[in-house]
């Protein structure tokens, strides 16, 4: 029996899935069986957060003894701020708001603690601090972006005057642009729009480099960019990539996948407007804040300062990601009915919080992930570090909070995916919960002429199709394993039949994990300099590009297919897998994750073990020795897979799928009132 699946089943049939938090904690302290004091501390701290969270109310005394738990681990902090939260009254108590300024004003206190305080202020619309300790934490905070950023939003949502002689200094010293954004944002929000008369632009430099960024910028505060409303506008978020930056940084299908969607939505119904929503904090040249790719939909990149180095980022900022998203809907005329969000983090659950503020209805796409990555193969619990245990149980913790919230689910893929989530998710079954739960597939464009005519000037290196091919596309991490590739195709016979290509990866500002992946090429290229010449990495290219070179491909082929090969541990769709299947490659996908609901091994195509690179290795080197001398049955798997993506993942039937959810949501709504 799998051990955590249990353990979400127990505490279902005890019908308080609250407890599942407390029960797992239980039995990662036996099973980890942890000697490390600071880890029993932090184990006993979550467990009394936990505790503390059954409580209806606290009082002012547990209220203050919060203060001394603040800084320990970014989830703990999360779990005190929801306490928080959950008792707002206790701030405009003036013994409690005279305890907030003793703290935060002292030498000692953490500036994650001081941070933590000051957002759940601003949250509970508690104005406790004076002129005089505002000043004096913005000049003493003023190198700390984050802190500086949250004190110029509590300036925002107090209307507080007497700073502008200071804003204007700060505009011109070298905060990021981001921030001198929210200073303007400030000046317009406490006087009007005719301050800016009173500034001269030309002498901040971010603004100049940036130039369309700031035209638009500037008709948003003129209100020369507000949206129609439509009969239907749903907001759907994405805060993991761009659509101009496919395959870099953490940009992947997703990003390919709700560009289409958001297409296909609007041209359905002219009264129907998409917003795709994401966050970015570093800024190209020629980059905007809004962005049409059709009529009827907007991409729309929120400026807000975040901490690109800090993984809990979302996490600390989980409520001002709700409050800045609001203000620039508002700024837009953007009146959402819809939101839909799809991943289980922080940020989608500042999305559900925004979406009950404003008492609109909220879709999440559900998958089992990291759930189905908390067992060993024997089916008992996985022991993961500390940290990263403490991580994936905040993911399954803000996923068990968006289920509840949520007015409908999508699960992707077909019936088996949904026993998937029924046996992850066993609170689906209690109620009428299930009969929200939706089962649409992701999907791709399957219309060729859509392709752009630029990226068929693509010069690909000569010596590329003196073998067949193996193809990777997609982000440079850990978790797609493309260093595992590289190994299991140089250290087999592999390397002997098919040269390797992998595309993704910013070649110019690459990120940490982009870095790692390829140092890590490079070493195991400079050990054996035999297979250089064999593989080619190729830098981030847009949809339309690989497509291209896909269809070049397919188009060389000869006695062996060419090879479409997803080396990631796990996949929960995999919309570059889709892409490869429609122009024809044999395609070798994950076991592990949602692949398998539409890939099957020798019919039209094949899963393999991704484990690691000795599994691949073995299971590409059996699959290519049993397909040698057998043209006709490797083409019949391989058109197999092409007519799977025609007659079930096409995004023109899908889109449809999608829009006959959320006009029903819309419906419902009217009901409602």
């Amino acid at each position: 029996m799998n051990k955590f699946i249990e353990l979400r089943k127990q505490t279902v049939n005890n019908k308080n899935l609250n407890q599942f938090p407390l029960s797992f904690l239980k039995e990662y302290k036996q099973v980890s069986n942890t000697n490390d004091e600071n880890e029993k501390d932090l184990l006993n701290l979550l467990t009394t957060l936990l505790n503390l969270n059954e409580k209806s109310r606290l009082d002012m005394n547990e209220m203050i003894a919060l203060f001394f738990y603040l800084g320990k681990n970014a989830v703990s902090d999360r779990y005190i701020a929801n306490l928080y939260m959950k008792n707002q009254q206790m701030f405009f108590n003036e013994e409690f708001q005279k305890k907030i300024i003793d703290f935060i004003v002292d030498d000692k206190t953490l500036d994650s603690s001081i941070y933590l305080l000051i957002d759940s202020c601003i949250e509970s619309n508690a104005n406790v601090m004076s002129d005089k300790i505002l000043i004096q934490l913005l000049n003493k905070k003023a190198h700390n972006f984050d802190l500086f950023s949250l004190l110029i939003d509590y300036l925002y949502q107090f209307k507080i005057t007497g700073f502008e002689s200071s804003i204007y200094q700060w505009l011109k010293e070298g905060y990021p642009l981001n921030i001198k954004i929210q200073l303007i944002d400030l000046l317009v929000a406490l006087h009007s729009v005719t301050i800016l008369d009173q500034i001269d632009f030309t002498t901040i430099p971010e603004f100049q480099t940036n130039k369309k960024l700031f035209n638009d910028y500037m008709e948003i505060l003129y209100e020369k960019s507000s949206l129609k409303q439509q009969a239907l506008t749903v907001v759907q978020s994405m805060f993991y990539g761009d659509f101009e930056n496919s395959g870099k940084g953490n940009n992947g299908g997703i990003a390919v996948f709700l560009k289409t969607l958001g297409n296909e939505l609007s041209k359905l119904r002219d009264d129907v407007t998409v917003v795709t929503l994401t966050i970015t904090n570093r800024w190209a040249a020629n980059q905007s804040l809004l962005n049409y790719y059709s009529p009827h939909h907007l991409f729309l990149r929120i400026p807000m300062y975040i901490d690109k180095k800090d993984r809990n980022a979302f996490l600390k900022k989980e409520r001002l990601i709700k409050r800045t998203i609001e203000r620039y809907l508002n700024k837009l005329g953007i009146k959402p009915d819809v939101f839909h969000v799809r991943y289980l983090d922080n940020a989608s659950k500042a999305i559900a919080l925004l979406s009950k503020k404003l008492e609109k209805k909220l879709v999440m796409t559900l998958t089992p992930d990291p759930h189905r990555n908390m067992t060993l193969e024997d089916g008992s619990l996985e022991v993961f570090p500390l940290n990263e245990f403490i991580e994936k149980l905040n993911k399954i913790v803000v996923g068990d909070e968006l289920i509840d919230q949520s007015d409908r689910i999508v699960g992707i893929g077909n019936q088996t995916v949904q026993k998937d989530l029924e046996l992850y998710f066993p609170q689906l079954l209690v109620g009428n919960k299930i009969d929200t739960v939706k089962m649409i597939s992701e999907g791709i464009e399957t219309d060729e002429t859509s392709l752009s005519k630029e990226a068929e000037t693509l010069n690909l290196p000569p010596n590329l199709f003196e073998k067949p091919i193996i193809l990777n596309v997609g982000r440079l991490e850990k978790i797609k394993a493309q260093d595992q590739l590289l190994k299991a195709w140089g250290n087999s016979s592999i390397s002997d039949d098919y040269n390797l290509v992998v595309i993704g990866g910013d070649l110019e500002n690459p990120s940490s994990d982009e870095k790692t992946m390829m140092n890590t090429f490079e070493n195991y290229l400079s050990e054996n300099e035999h297979l250089r010449a064999n593989f080619c990495h190729i830098g981030a290219l847009s949809n339309d590009k690989v497509r291209i070179i896909e269809k070049n491909m397919i188009e060389k082929q000869t006695e062996l297919p060419q090879i479409y090969l997803c080396s990631s541990k796990k996949e929960e769709f995999g919309i570059a897998i889709l892409e490869a299947l429609s122009q024809g490659f044999l395609v070798l996908g994950p076991k592990k994750g949602g692949v398998k609901s539409y890939l099957h091994s020798d019919e039209n195509g094949f899963l393999i073990d991704t484990r690691n690179w000795q599994t691949i290795a073995k299971e590409t080197e059996m699959i290519i020795q049993g397909i040698k001398n057998q043209e006709i049955a490797f083409k019949k798997i391989q058109a197999a897979g092409q007519k799977t993506v025609r007659d079930y993942f096409s995004m023109k039937v899908i889109s449809k799928e999608f829009l006959s959810l959320y006009t029903s949501l819309k419906g419902s709504e009217a009901n409602d009132r």
